[in-house]
């Protein structure tokens, strides 16, 4: 889609090029949601594709992606054996139900920073104990869990100018089991609920996303027989959406079926 509003495009070396950010600006990376509805918010985009940032690499005992990668860098990663978390990726990038071209063009950092409560990515972070890097137009860095940076749909704790950098997941976290479940109505609908649970040798940990307007992490449990009860009281607490597309409390009830069958595949 054509946005007839934008009147500045800026394609800077580096973020330190920048020197002030304005309301009415935007970074952009891949660019497939950007382009796909009216913007009119909008009249500067700041292309970071040129940037060169590192799509995944292996660095002190972090699996590091870059906020840039696409999102099929992802699925062709040659994941080792033994992190099986590798197959909640997948899970993840293939719950878009998104087209060749998408996945080819999308980014892992343009998913997690559209914060939508149906992405797809941000549950599975979530589990996974990830942490973000954060840069600000000063060069400065600030890491933040990934339990804490989407506040609702569509809101961050990004501050203006503000850009995710890359994400930091532990390689001994990759090795725990992992379950995704989602539930829509049609294989191509957004998500009605998410669940995402990660067990390792010392704790279970439980995700839920889709149906509550972020990501939750719901906690932790010793061990599958306390995890089920825990995680479904835990539901009582948290505020489902309710709009046309579901009523909350098919929503928690949908969410509380997705947390059994996710804790029994594991």
């Amino acid at each position: 889609m054509d946005l007839p509003n934008i009147s500045t495009y800026l394609r800077p070396d580096d973020i330190q090029n920048i020197t002030h950010w304005g309301e009415d600006w935007t970074w952009l990376a891949g660019g497939t949601w950007l382009f796909s509805e009216p913007q009119p918010h909008l009249t500067v985009l700041v292309d970071i594709q040129s940037w060169g940032w590192s799509e995944i690499e292996v660095k002190q005992d972090n699996l590091i992606i870059g906020a840039t990668c696409p999102l099929i860098k992802l699925l062709e990663y040659p994941w080792l054996k033994e992190w099986t978390a590798g197959s909640g990726f997948k899970t993840a990038i293939n719950a878009l139900a998104a087209s060749f071209k998408i996945v080819n063009l999308a980014t892992v950092g343009g998913n997690i920073c559209l914060a939508l409560s149906v992405g797809t990515l941000a549950p599975l972070m979530i589990a996974l104990d990830a942490k973000y890097e954060i840069w600000n137009l000063q060069g400065e860095s600030r890491q933040v869990a990934a339990r804490d940076f989407q506040l609702g749909a569509k809101i961050t704790i990004l501050q203006p100018g503000e850009i995710l950098r890359r994400v930091l997941i532990p390689v001994d976290n990759l090795k725990w089991q992992i379950n995704y479940q989602r539930f829509s109505i049609a294989a191509t609908d957004p998500a009605l609920a998410i669940v995402v649970t990660t067990k390792n040798n010392q704790q279970i940990r439980c995700v839920i996303g889709a149906s509550v307007p972020a990501p939750m992490l719901l906690g932790e449990a010793e061990n599958i027989e306390t995890a089920e009860n825990k995680f479904i009281a835990a539901l009582d607490k948290e505020n489902f959406l309710d709009n046309a597309k579901a009523g909350a409390n098919y929503r928690r009830e949908l969410t509380k079926i997705l947390i059994k069958r996710s804790l029994s595949a594991l």
